[in-house]
């Protein structure tokens, strides 16, 4: 078994070392700084012989090394040299994962850690249970406080049956052998970690927020985060952006988020009475006459696509007629119905309106509807099914 001399010293960058064994384009090491990843954490890559390491990983408790193209030998002796700019980053990312997590659940006692991913182009936690903004924030001044009091970032082996372990972040039953490897910041936190980390808190040099979206299958939250310089310069835009956003809606800073909050519920109300109206002129429609056919049209801003296809429903429910809808409101909205008795397949007219729009849609003969996210060629599209409607409701009058 390779001597892991990324344990020993996670600031060793180069070193010598020997091929143990060759299989395929794996490079087996006695003894290697390569960190095979886990933890969360990202493998390391570089270069071995000079010949670039693309990936580094563990197979059978034996770490091995993918080089490509490679010739080298049992018992050859090798120079050795990691990405150190890169390595620094993951182990200064997975130290701020560890404090920013336990500054998120001084906030929420109950918030649990399901996954971590510290790679070189994203730095996520993954986390169940309840997030306020107001709690991120005071998390984010939390760590940062805590990053910035040079903190010592300590690591040792605890027996798995030891009392210590009681005051640890611990998952016992994902523990191999008969210790849990401890990393322990100040007094701060203390949680099991397989992961290379900073000797120093203020190595990390502050961490930020840069955003947080549902976990969607993994979890509630994924948080993503910077830390670093790439954390000052995400921060300064944001706050930059705050500002920004705060002068259009002519407030401050501190009532932003109010001031937001109360437009939203004016804009959800108005957006209601709107519907409502749309809903009531769609009713209320006088359709074009094409001998005993009737023609139900219109473009509409901000319907209920819902109640817009109950009442086109209604209409299409009379004898002769047809409906063309379109609602622009978000992206482009296309509806097609006719009466169920007439000869016209409203999913080919449909067809010509997204064949315009580049959307999508479906339905049945009589009643078909689609749309896309781009709505700038709605009219046009509408246009070209209005007229095709009329053209077939022409010849069909004309053949009586």
């Amino acid at each position: 078994m390779a001597v892991k001399l990324y344990y020993e010293d996670p600031y060793l960058s180069r070193f010598e070392a020997e091929v143990v064994s060759v299989d395929g384009n794996r490079i087996y090491l006695d003894r290697t700084a390569f960190y095979p990843g886990g933890g969360g954490q990202q493998g390391d890559t570089g270069s071995i012989g000079e010949k670039p390491v693309v990936e580094v990983g563990m197979d059978g408790g034996e770490i091995f090394h993918v080089v490509e193209e490679s010739l080298f030998e049992q018992g050859q002796q090798l120079s050795c040299e990691i990405d150190w700019p890169r390595r620094y980053d993951l182990m200064k990312g997975h130290t701020g994962q560890h404090i920013l997590f336990r500054s998120l659940q001084e906030q929420n006692l109950d918030l649990a850690v399901v996954k971590i991913d510290i790679t070189s182009d994203r730095k996520s936690l993954f986390v169940n249970g309840e997030l306020s903004w107001d709690a991120i924030r005071k998390a984010v001044a939390k760590a940062n406080q805590v990053i910035f009091e040079d903190n010592q970032v300590a690591i040792r082996d605890i027996p798995l049956d030891s009392e210590e372990l009681e005051e640890v972040r611990v998952k016992i039953d994902r523990l191999k052998g008969d210790t849990a490897r401890i990393v322990s910041i100040g007094d701060f936190d203390a949680a099991a970690c397989s992961g290379v980390h900073v000797a120093k808190t203020s190595e990390i040099g502050g961490i930020s927020i840069t955003r947080m979206i549902s976990g969607r299958q993994t979890s509630d939250w994924e948080i993503q985060f910077a830390v670093g310089p790439e954390a000052i310069m995400s921060a300064s835009i944001l706050s930059v952006t705050a500002l920004s956003a705060a002068d259009l809606l002519g407030t401050s800073i501190e009532n932003v988020e109010p001031t937001i909050t109360n437009l939203r519920a004016s804009s959800q109300q108005l957006s209601e009475q709107l519907r409502s109206m749309v809903a009531e002129q769609v009713d209320n429609l006088e359709p074009e006459m094409i001998g005993s056919f009737s023609v139900y049209y219109k473009i509409i801003h901000g319907a209920d696509r819902k109640k817009l296809t109950e009442a086109a429903s209604k209409l299409i429910r009379r004898d002769g007629a047809t409906v063309v809808l379109c609602d622009i409101s978000e992206g482009g909205y296309l509806l097609v119905g006719c009466n169920e008795k007439l000869s016209i397949d409203c999913r080919e007219l449909l067809k010509i309106g997204m064949g315009i729009l580049g959307g999508r849609g479906g339905g049945k003969r009589n009643f078909a509807m689609g749309g896309s996210p781009d709505g700038s060629k709605c009219e046009e599209a509408f246009g070209a099914v209005l007229e095709a409607m009329k053209e077939l409701l022409t010849m069909q009058h004309a053949c009586k």
